[in-house]
Protein backbone atom coordinates (compact mmCIF):
# COMPACT_ATOMS: atom_id res chain seq x y z
CA UNK A 1 0.00 0.00 0.00
CA UNK A 2 1.44 3.26 -1.18
CA UNK A 3 5.11 2.20 -1.99
CA UNK A 4 4.65 4.14 -5.46
CA UNK A 5 3.33 7.43 -4.02
CA UNK A 6 5.93 7.74 -1.14
CA UNK A 7 8.36 7.03 -3.86
CA UNK A 8 6.98 9.28 -6.15
CA UNK A 9 6.66 12.38 -3.50
CA UNK A 10 8.14 14.26 -1.12
CA UNK A 11 4.64 14.79 0.77
CA UNK A 12 3.50 11.55 0.29
CA UNK A 13 6.55 10.17 2.11
CA UNK A 14 6.37 12.83 4.87
CA UNK A 15 2.25 11.55 5.81
CA UNK A 16 3.93 8.09 5.77
CA UNK A 17 6.37 9.45 8.10
CA UNK A 18 3.98 11.77 10.36
CA UNK A 19 1.68 8.44 10.80
CA UNK A 20 4.87 6.53 12.05
CA UNK A 21 6.08 9.13 14.51
CA UNK A 22 2.11 9.61 16.08
CA UNK A 23 1.19 6.18 16.35
CA UNK A 24 4.27 4.51 17.46
CA UNK A 25 3.67 1.64 14.88
CA UNK A 26 5.54 0.86 11.72
CA UNK A 27 2.68 1.39 9.48
CA UNK A 28 5.13 2.12 6.55
CA UNK A 29 6.75 -1.15 6.78
CA UNK A 30 3.61 -2.64 7.04
CA UNK A 31 2.10 -1.37 3.99
CA UNK A 32 5.24 -2.55 2.68
CA UNK A 33 5.95 -6.21 3.74
CA UNK A 34 2.90 -6.94 5.49
CA UNK A 35 2.21 -9.35 7.00
CA UNK A 36 -1.78 -9.52 6.40
CA UNK A 37 -2.70 -10.37 9.33
CA UNK A 38 -1.10 -7.80 11.21
CA UNK A 39 -1.99 -5.03 8.48
CA UNK A 40 -5.74 -5.79 8.86
CA UNK A 41 -5.48 -5.57 13.24
CA UNK A 42 -7.56 -2.70 14.30
CA UNK A 43 -4.92 -0.64 14.98
CA UNK A 44 -3.07 -0.93 12.14
CA UNK A 45 -5.51 -0.98 9.67
CA UNK A 46 -7.22 2.34 10.05
CA UNK A 47 -4.36 4.97 10.79
CA UNK A 48 -2.92 2.32 7.02
CA UNK A 49 -6.19 3.28 5.30
CA UNK A 50 -6.04 7.23 6.06
CA UNK A 51 -2.26 7.60 5.55
CA UNK A 52 -2.87 6.28 2.31
CA UNK A 53 -5.48 7.69 1.34
CA UNK A 54 -3.93 10.62 2.39
CA UNK A 55 -0.48 9.78 0.49
CA UNK A 56 -2.88 10.07 -2.74
CA UNK A 57 -4.36 12.92 -2.26
CA UNK A 58 -1.19 14.63 -1.85
CA UNK A 59 0.07 12.86 -5.07
CA UNK A 60 -2.96 13.68 -7.08
CA UNK A 61 -2.73 17.85 -5.55
CA UNK A 62 0.63 17.65 -7.00
CA UNK A 63 -0.30 16.14 -10.79
CA UNK A 64 -3.82 17.37 -11.04
CA UNK A 65 -6.12 20.44 -10.57
CA UNK A 66 -8.82 19.29 -8.26
CA UNK A 67 -11.51 21.06 -7.21
CA UNK A 68 -14.55 18.64 -5.99
CA UNK A 69 -17.93 19.70 -5.73
CA UNK A 70 -18.08 17.68 -2.26
CA UNK A 71 -16.61 15.18 -0.19
CA UNK A 72 -17.81 12.04 1.62
CA UNK A 73 -15.73 9.27 3.30
CA UNK A 74 -16.64 5.57 4.01
CA UNK A 75 -16.69 4.64 7.70
CA UNK A 76 -12.84 5.75 8.58
CA UNK A 77 -12.38 7.40 5.44
CA UNK A 78 -14.52 10.56 6.66
CA UNK A 79 -11.12 11.48 8.56
CA UNK A 80 -9.39 11.81 4.70
CA UNK A 81 -12.63 13.54 3.58
CA UNK A 82 -12.51 15.98 6.05
CA UNK A 83 -8.88 17.04 4.76
CA UNK A 84 -9.60 17.30 1.71
CA UNK A 85 -12.54 19.66 2.69
CA UNK A 86 -10.14 21.65 5.06
CA UNK A 87 -11.74 20.71 7.75
CA UNK A 88 -8.80 18.91 10.21
CA UNK A 89 -4.83 19.02 8.41
CA UNK A 90 -3.23 16.09 8.34
CA UNK A 91 -1.96 15.76 11.80
CA UNK A 92 -4.65 16.37 13.48
CA UNK A 93 -6.81 13.59 11.04
CA UNK A 94 -3.97 10.88 11.99
CA UNK A 95 -4.03 11.86 15.46
CA UNK A 96 -7.80 11.50 15.78
CA UNK A 97 -7.52 8.26 14.08
CA UNK A 98 -4.66 6.64 16.02
CA UNK A 99 -7.28 7.46 19.22
CA UNK A 100 -10.70 5.94 17.38
CA UNK A 101 -8.26 2.71 16.51
CA UNK A 102 -6.66 2.65 20.02
CA UNK A 103 -10.43 2.69 21.55
CA UNK A 104 -12.04 0.58 19.36
CA UNK A 105 -9.35 -2.15 19.71
CA UNK A 106 -9.52 -2.04 23.33
CA UNK A 107 -13.93 -1.80 22.60
CA UNK A 108 -13.02 -5.35 20.28
CA UNK A 109 -12.06 -6.68 23.44
CA UNK A 110 -15.39 -6.57 25.53
CA UNK A 111 -17.30 -9.10 23.09
CA UNK A 112 -16.50 -11.70 20.76
CA UNK A 113 -17.52 -9.63 17.69
CA UNK A 114 -17.50 -9.59 14.09
CA UNK A 115 -19.07 -8.64 10.73
CA UNK A 116 -20.92 -10.04 7.87
CA UNK A 117 -22.04 -9.13 4.49
CA UNK A 118 -25.51 -9.87 3.37
CA UNK A 119 -26.11 -10.45 -0.05
CA UNK A 120 -29.88 -10.03 -1.80
CA UNK A 121 -31.85 -9.49 0.69
CA UNK A 122 -33.96 -6.18 1.98
CA UNK A 123 -32.94 -3.87 4.74
CA UNK A 124 -36.58 -4.40 5.92
CA UNK A 125 -36.06 -7.93 5.97
CA UNK A 126 -32.90 -7.87 7.02
CA UNK A 127 -33.44 -5.69 9.64
CA UNK A 128 -36.43 -7.95 10.99
CA UNK A 129 -33.64 -10.80 11.06
CA UNK A 130 -31.49 -8.61 13.16
CA UNK A 131 -34.18 -7.58 15.78
CA UNK A 132 -34.88 -11.40 16.41
CA UNK A 133 -31.32 -12.48 16.43
CA UNK A 134 -30.53 -10.15 18.90
CA UNK A 135 -31.64 -11.98 22.19
CA UNK A 136 -29.91 -13.27 25.72
CA UNK A 137 -27.49 -10.21 25.86
CA UNK A 138 -26.20 -10.73 22.50
CA UNK A 139 -27.16 -7.81 20.18
CA UNK A 140 -26.39 -7.93 16.18
CA UNK A 141 -27.74 -5.17 13.61
CA UNK A 142 -27.21 -3.66 10.04
CA UNK A 143 -23.66 -1.70 9.71
CA UNK A 144 -23.16 -0.68 6.45
CA UNK A 145 -25.70 -0.33 3.67
CA UNK A 146 -23.12 -0.59 1.20
CA UNK A 147 -25.39 -0.71 -2.78
CA UNK A 148 -28.64 -2.45 -3.57
CA UNK A 149 -28.49 -5.71 -2.33
CA UNK A 150 -25.35 -5.54 -0.64
CA UNK A 151 -26.16 -4.95 3.10
CA UNK A 152 -23.30 -5.68 6.52
CA UNK A 153 -24.26 -6.81 9.89
CA UNK A 154 -21.72 -6.29 12.96
CA UNK A 155 -22.28 -7.34 16.92
CA UNK A 156 -21.59 -10.45 18.73
CA UNK A 157 -20.47 -13.63 16.80
CA UNK A 158 -23.45 -15.75 18.52
CA UNK A 159 -26.04 -13.36 17.32
CA UNK A 160 -24.26 -13.16 13.72
CA UNK A 161 -24.87 -17.09 13.15
CA UNK A 162 -28.58 -16.59 14.38
CA UNK A 163 -29.09 -13.86 11.84
CA UNK A 164 -27.59 -15.84 9.31
CA UNK A 165 -29.52 -18.47 9.67
CA UNK A 166 -32.68 -16.02 9.35
CA UNK A 167 -31.35 -14.15 6.25
CA UNK A 168 -31.22 -17.32 4.80
CA UNK A 169 -34.72 -18.72 5.63
CA UNK A 170 -35.66 -15.30 4.37
CA UNK A 171 -34.02 -15.39 0.64
CA UNK A 172 -30.56 -13.93 0.94
CA UNK A 173 -28.42 -15.39 -1.50
CA UNK A 174 -25.12 -15.30 0.16
CA UNK A 175 -23.64 -14.44 3.40
CA UNK A 176 -20.03 -13.69 3.87
CA UNK A 177 -17.84 -13.39 6.99
CA UNK A 178 -15.68 -10.53 6.79
CA UNK A 179 -11.96 -10.08 7.72
CA UNK A 180 -12.57 -7.71 10.35
CA UNK A 181 -11.29 -6.97 14.03
CA UNK A 182 -14.42 -6.39 15.81
CA UNK A 183 -18.15 -5.80 15.71
CA UNK A 184 -17.74 -1.95 14.09
CA UNK A 185 -20.93 0.43 13.78
CA UNK A 186 -22.26 -1.07 16.44
CA UNK A 187 -23.82 -0.76 19.99
CA UNK A 188 -20.46 -2.65 21.17
CA UNK A 189 -18.32 0.74 20.12
CA UNK A 190 -19.95 3.30 22.20
CA UNK A 191 -16.96 2.75 24.72
CA UNK A 192 -14.98 4.46 21.82
CA UNK A 193 -17.26 7.12 21.09
CA UNK A 194 -16.84 8.16 24.03
CA UNK A 195 -13.23 8.64 23.86
CA UNK A 196 -13.23 10.41 20.41
CA UNK A 197 -15.54 13.17 22.32
CA UNK A 198 -12.94 13.21 24.43
CA UNK A 199 -10.50 13.37 21.92
CA UNK A 200 -12.69 16.62 19.88
CA UNK A 201 -12.97 18.60 23.21
CA UNK A 202 -9.71 19.93 22.78
CA UNK A 203 -9.76 19.87 18.70
CA UNK A 204 -10.54 22.91 16.75
CA UNK A 205 -12.54 22.01 13.57
CA UNK A 206 -12.60 24.52 10.90
CA UNK A 207 -15.62 24.70 8.30
CA UNK A 208 -15.40 23.14 5.51
CA UNK A 209 -14.01 24.86 2.17
CA UNK A 210 -16.94 22.29 0.09
CA UNK A 211 -20.15 20.21 1.33
CA UNK A 212 -19.57 16.85 2.89
CA UNK A 213 -21.97 14.27 3.04
CA UNK A 214 -22.31 12.75 6.42
CA UNK A 215 -22.37 8.78 6.53
CA UNK A 216 -25.11 8.71 9.57
CA UNK A 217 -27.64 11.00 7.68
CA UNK A 218 -26.42 11.47 4.34
CA UNK A 219 -26.83 15.07 5.22
CA UNK A 220 -24.84 17.63 3.31
CA UNK A 221 -23.15 20.32 5.87
CA UNK A 222 -20.19 22.28 5.90
CA UNK A 223 -20.63 23.26 9.69
CA UNK A 224 -17.79 22.04 12.45
CA UNK A 225 -20.33 21.14 14.85
CA UNK A 226 -22.08 18.70 12.65
CA UNK A 227 -18.82 17.11 11.57
CA UNK A 228 -17.58 16.95 15.01
CA UNK A 229 -20.51 14.97 15.98
CA UNK A 230 -20.60 12.79 13.20
CA UNK A 231 -16.79 11.34 14.15
CA UNK A 232 -18.62 10.89 17.36
CA UNK A 233 -21.11 8.78 16.61
CA UNK A 234 -20.19 7.07 13.28
CA UNK A 235 -17.83 4.00 15.17
CA UNK A 236 -21.76 2.87 16.64
CA UNK A 237 -23.85 4.18 14.05
CA UNK A 238 -24.78 2.75 10.26
CA UNK A 239 -22.86 3.62 7.31
CA UNK A 240 -25.05 4.89 5.26
CA UNK A 241 -23.49 4.62 1.80
CA UNK A 242 -26.44 4.19 -0.79
CA UNK A 243 -28.50 7.24 0.83
CA UNK A 244 -24.83 9.10 1.04
CA UNK A 245 -24.19 8.72 -2.92
CA UNK A 246 -27.67 9.50 -3.94
CA UNK A 247 -27.43 12.96 -1.76
CA UNK A 248 -24.19 13.40 -4.03
CA UNK A 249 -26.17 13.13 -7.07
CA UNK A 250 -28.50 15.03 -6.03
CA UNK A 251 -25.85 17.54 -5.81
CA UNK A 252 -24.87 17.32 -9.08
CA UNK A 253 -22.38 15.02 -8.86
CA UNK A 254 -21.79 13.20 -12.23
CA UNK A 255 -18.04 12.14 -11.50
CA UNK A 256 -16.91 10.08 -8.54
CA UNK A 257 -13.06 9.68 -7.72
CA UNK A 258 -12.46 7.30 -5.13
CA UNK A 259 -9.22 8.53 -3.22
CA UNK A 260 -7.18 5.73 -1.76
CA UNK A 261 -6.44 1.77 -1.46
CA UNK A 262 -8.68 -0.30 -3.61
CA UNK A 263 -11.26 -0.21 -5.36
CA UNK A 264 -14.20 -1.06 -3.38
CA UNK A 265 -16.06 2.15 -3.09
CA UNK A 266 -15.80 2.74 -7.05
CA UNK A 267 -17.44 -0.57 -7.46
CA UNK A 268 -20.34 0.53 -5.12
CA UNK A 269 -20.58 3.81 -6.74
CA UNK A 270 -21.48 2.06 -10.07
CA UNK A 271 -23.71 -0.15 -8.53
CA UNK A 272 -25.62 2.33 -7.05
CA UNK A 273 -25.50 5.17 -9.73
CA UNK A 274 -24.76 3.41 -13.10
CA UNK A 275 -25.51 5.93 -15.35
CA UNK A 276 -22.44 7.99 -13.37
CA UNK A 277 -18.74 7.62 -14.37
CA UNK A 278 -16.41 6.23 -11.52
CA UNK A 279 -12.79 5.88 -11.06
CA UNK A 280 -9.99 5.00 -8.20
CA UNK A 281 -6.57 7.09 -7.46
CA UNK A 282 -4.59 4.58 -5.13
CA UNK A 283 -1.41 4.12 -7.01
CA UNK A 284 0.65 6.16 -9.81
CA UNK A 285 -1.01 3.63 -12.23
CA UNK A 286 -4.21 4.89 -11.88
CA UNK A 287 -3.07 8.51 -12.86
CA UNK A 288 -4.39 8.85 -16.13
CA UNK A 289 -7.83 7.61 -15.44
CA UNK A 290 -8.11 9.71 -12.82
CA UNK A 291 -6.78 12.54 -15.23
CA UNK A 292 -9.61 11.68 -17.37
CA UNK A 293 -12.36 11.78 -14.89
CA UNK A 294 -11.43 15.28 -13.39
CA UNK A 295 -10.38 16.82 -16.95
Amino acid sequence: MGTDLRAASADARAIFALTDGITALPITRLCEEGPLERLTETDIAQPAVVATSLAALAVLRERLVLKPDAVAGHSVGEFAAYVAAGVLDARAALELVHTRAQAMAAACKTVDGSMAAVIGLDEARLREACAAASQNGSSVELANLNSPGQLIVSGARDAIQRVAEQARAAGARRILALNVGGPFHSVYMRPAAQALASAFAARTLRRAEIPVVLNCSAEVTRDPGALRQELEVQVYSPVRWVETLQRLAELGCDRFLEVGPGQVLTGLVRRTLPDVKAASFGALADLDAAAALVA
